[in-house]
C-alpha cells in the first residue's frame, strides 16, 4: 500500500473536490506537507485525522497534535506546539486558555534575525534601531529594510490556533495611520518571530499599506509547527481590502537555518504578484 496520498487520493476519500483539498491544506486543517510546491500527505497521519474527526475533534487542533507528536517521541517538557494542543482542549472543556505570550526585546530579535542570516549579512544598521536595514551577498537581495514584531497568541486576542504581530511602527501614534518605508529602493519585509516556536514569518509587506494603529497580522498555529519541523512552510491568506479586490496573500514561516531560503522565496513570491 501506498504510504503518501495526494491531493486526488485525498479528495476522493473525503468524497470533497480537489480544490477543497488544497484550500484545507493551505489552512491548515489537514496534516499534509510539501514537495516541490506540490501537497502529499502521509497514510497513517490522514488516517488519524479521519479518525479524530469522526468523534468529533477540531481539525486544526488534530493537525497540529499530529505533527507535534511526529516532530518529537521523548521530551522532557512539553514544547508550544504540545502546549497550544493543550489550550485548545482545555477550551472545548470551558477551562481557561493559557496565553501564549514569549517575548523578546527589539535588539535580541534582531541579533536572532542576523544570526540566522549568517556571512550572508555583509552589514546592517544599529540593532536598537527599528527597521534594522542589511545589506546582504548574492543570491540574496542586496538591500533589505526589516520590520521585525513578536509573534503572540495573547489572553482573548484571537482564535485557538492562530497567532498575531501588532503593527506599530516607530513614530506612528495611537490612533494614526502608517506605512512601510519603501525609500532607497530597500527591499521591505514585515516579519515576525514566534520564540516558543524559534520560527520566523515572512508577511508580503507590499500588501500592507496604510495601515491602522496596531492592526493585527495572523498566522496559523500549524504553520508553526510545520516551520518548527525544519521546514519553509507556506500559507494563503485571503486580505479584503476596503477598496479594491480581494487578493491571497502567501506568508511563509521557516526556522532560523532556512531563512536565507524563506527570503529568496519571500521575493519571488512577491514579485509573481506583483507582475500578474
Amino acid at each position: 500500500m501506498d504510504d503518501i496520498l495526494t491531493i486526488e487520493d485525498v479528495a476522493k476519500r473525503l468524497k470533497f473536490d480537489e480544490k477543497t483539498v488544497l484550500s484545507m491544506l493551505q489552512d491548515g486543517e489537514l496534516p499534509g506537507f510539501k514537495l516541490r510546491s506540490e501537497w502529499r500527505l502521509k497514510r497513517d497521519h490522514f488516517e488519524r485525522w479521519v479518525s479524530g474527526v469522526a468523534t468529533g475533534k477540531d481539525p486544526v487542533e488534530l493537525v497540529i497534535e499530529i505533527t507535534q507528536g511526529a516532530q518529537r517521541k521523548k521530551k522532557s517538557k512539553p514544547h508550544a506546539s504540545e502546549r497550544a494542543r493543550e489550550q485548545g482542549e482545555e477550551a472545548q472543556k470551558g477551562q481557561s486558555v493559557t496565553p501564549l505570550t514569549t517575548r523578546v526585546s527589539q535588539p535580541e530579535l534582531h541579533r536572532r534575525f542576523l544570526k540566522a542570516l549568517g556571512d550572508k549579512a555583509k552589514s546592517h544598521s544599529e540593532i536598537e534601531r527599528k527597521p534594522l536595514e542589511v545589506n546582504l551577498s548574492a543570491p540574496l537581495p542586496s538591500r533589505i529594510r526589516v520590520y521585525l514584531f513578536n509573534v503572540t497568541r495573547p489572553p482573548g486576542g484571537r482564535p485557538l490556533g492562530e497567532h498575531k504581530v501588532q503593527l506599530i511602527i516607530p513614530g506612528q501614534k495611537r490612533g494614526e495611520r502608517a506605512n512601510f518605508d519603501q525609500s532607497d529602493g530597500r527591499i521591505v519585509l514585515l516579519a515576525g518571530y514566534a520564540a516558543e516556536e524559534d520560527v520566523f514569518v515572512l508577511w508580503d509587506a507590499g500588501l500592507y499599506a496604510d495601515f491602522a494603529w496596531s492592526r493585527n497580522v495572523q498566522v496559523k498555529a500549524a504553520t508553526l509547527i510545520e516551520a518548527s519541523a525544519g521546514r519553509v512552510a507556506e500559507q494563503g491568506r485571503r486580505l479584503r481590502p476596503t477598496d479594491g479586490e480581494a487578493v491571497t496573500e502567501t506568508l511563509l514561516a521557516c526556522p532560523p537555518r532556512r531563512l536565507c531560503d524563506a527570503l529568496q522565496r519571500r521575493v519571488e513570491i512577491t514579485r509573481r504578484r506583483m507582475a500578474q
